[in-house]
């Protein structure tokens, strides 16, 4: 049995041992916690923030909310912090949230220690509200009905518009299953076209290093040239600019134009459809005739083989035999190279501000990226100017007008990562000349001309410079291009302006285009 001394003890003891328990677990005791400092601050809203809310400096909490009140439409939160805990000038409060549940506490940046420490009943700037939980719901709300609305709005779209899409994978398939029957039946077409090319290209390929030895020189000119006229492609600039604004004016009605043109030729090709039908026929009976030509060259072949007659004679002769077989090595490698060798066949028309007018039809064959032969016909309403003297009735000007030729060479040079810079030499216009262009792909083309050095086409006006044209041509849709710029630069009184349009096919689009027309190709 223990004494009531003991007893006593054992109760004391327990006693204390729960009071320190509830300490520990609820917090101070009021009366033996040193008070703490007082600070003071203003919001806009407090978003649910009431007394005895927590205080939290750097996230450690260190005090309580005294007050929240309302003082001259803002609300003012009094507070206070553990006496250890320092707060410096330029510290700042704001409200924070804790976990899910939203209960709101009063955050303290405690600032820096080096602007001082901030003194007791002072005010603590804050830096305004979070936002409120309720708010955000509600902006997640409206933004889940505007998904909504969107979801069903494409639906509603694929569901009107379910038949046009199934229509159009149809014509899809068909389009497919048209183009891959063009495609086989001219094969044999481009061959045909692949051996003419092989035969035109011989002779130009020869020609070669003495056409680069021209380019370089021709490089050189330019090069002068463009440092002697700098104020004249200066004064160009400025013209194009000015003829820019009205192309930009007058350009849609010229593609309407250019439309309208497309559809009468569609349609004549439609109402000629049968004369092309009876062409092919032709061929055909000529072919046949070949046929029969081809058994009798047999025969005649198979004598030469005897070694009868003098042709029989001569192929049997071994030092022949080489010569035709360095031929014929010789003959391989240029159908290689007409392998690669692409044509575009083009033709348009350019208005000048003189009230003059130039139409031309072009050929171009294109054996390599960097090399090009150019065959241009130009029909110029401008002509050979001349003026006529008449007794008693002064001058007459008068014109003479004749078809003109282009043909030159032109090689093409890498100048920037996909531009090329190119040079041209050749007959310009049924005179010498020269040019140069840079290029981006097919997309546009910045190309300047000099030709007719003597002056033909003025020989009435004595010490004329040569003709000088700058332009820029722009591809607009599939073979559709504008050109425009400046004409005779170097002439003062007949400086001016041009602008025209053109179709230009490749050798692909004139395949698909005969195809189209329903032309049975081989």
């Amino acid at each position: 049995m223990l004494s009531l001394h003991a007893k006593l003890g054992l109760f004391v003891l327990s006693v204390s041992t729960a009071f320190a328990f509830l300490v520990v677990t609820f917090g101070e005791i009021p009366f033996f916690k040193k008070e703490g400092k007082v600070y003071i601050t203003y919001f806009e809203d407090v978003a649910g923030l009431s007394k005895g809310a927590e205080v939290r400096v750097a996230g450690i909490r260190a005090g309580k909310v005294r007050e929240v009140l309302l003082e001259g439409g803002k609300v003012k939160v009094i507070f206070e912090v553990d006496p250890e805990v320092e707060i410096y000038a330029n510290a700042r409060t704001f409200i924070g949230t804790l976990g899910l549940m939203g209960d709101k506490f009063l955050g303290v940046d405690p600032g820096d220690p080096s602007k001082g420490t901030l003194p007791k009943e002072s005010e603590v700037k804050s830096e305004g509200t979070v936002a409120d939980t309720d708010k955000l719901i509600g902006e997640l709300t409206r933004t889940a009905e505007s998904f909504r609305r969107v979801a069903e709005r494409l639906n509603q779209i694929l569901e009107e518009n379910r038949k046009n899409l199934r229509v159009a994978l149809e014509n899809l398939q068909s389009l497919t299953a048209t183009l891959d029957e063009i495609a086989k039946e001219n094969q044999r077409n481009l061959r045909d076209l692949i051996e003419n090319l092989s035969i035109l290209t011989a002779d130009l390929v020869d020609r070669l290093p003495r056409v680069l030895s021209a380019v370089e020189r021709l490089a050189n000119d330019l090069d002068t040239i463009a440092v002697e006229n700098r104020k004249d492609i200066k004064d160009l600039v400025s013209n194009l600019k000015e003829f820019s604004e009205v192309a930009r004016k007058d350009l849609p009605l010229l593609v309407k134009n250019l439309n309208d043109l497309s559809e009468v030729l569609r349609d004549t090709i439609s109402e000629n459809r049968r004369d092309i039908r009876e062409s092919i026929k032709n061929i055909a009976r000529i072919t046949d005739r070949l046929k029969k030509t081809s058994l009798r060259l047999d025969n005649i072949l198979a004598k030469i083989e005897e070694g009868k007659g003098t042709l029989g004679k001569l192929v049997n002769d071994p030092e022949l035999y080489e010569n035709v077989t360095k031929g014929a090595k010789l003959f391989g490698e240029a159908g290689e190279v007409i392998t690669k060798t692409r044509l575009f066949v083009g033709f348009g028309g350019e208005a000048y501000s003189s009230g003059d007018g130039k139409g031309f039809v072009s050929i171009r064959l294109e054996p390599d990226r960097k090399t090009y032969y150019l065959l241009e016909i130009v029909g110029d309403s401008r002509g050979r100017v001349y003026t006529e003297e008449i007794i008693g009735e002064g001058e007459r000007v008068k014109k003479e007008f004749r078809p003109e030729i282009t043909l030159q060479i032109a090689k093409s040079f890498s100048f920037v990562k996909g531009t090329l810079f190119t040079v041209r030499a050749g007959l310009k216009e049924s005179t010498g000349g020269v040019g140069a262009e840079i290029s981006k792909g097919r997309k546009w083309r910045l190309y300047s001309d000099l030709w007719d050095t003597g002056r033909k086409d003025r020989p009435q006006d004595k010490g004329l410079r040569p003709n000088l044209q700058v332009g820029l041509q722009l591809r607009l849709k599939g073979p559709l291009f504008v050109r425009f710029g400046g004409d005779d630069l170097l002439n003062a009184k007949l400086r001016g302006v041009f602008a025209g349009a053109g179709l230009e096919f490749s050798d692909d689009y004139l395949k698909y285009l005969i195809g189209g027309m329903g032309v049975p190709l081989p």
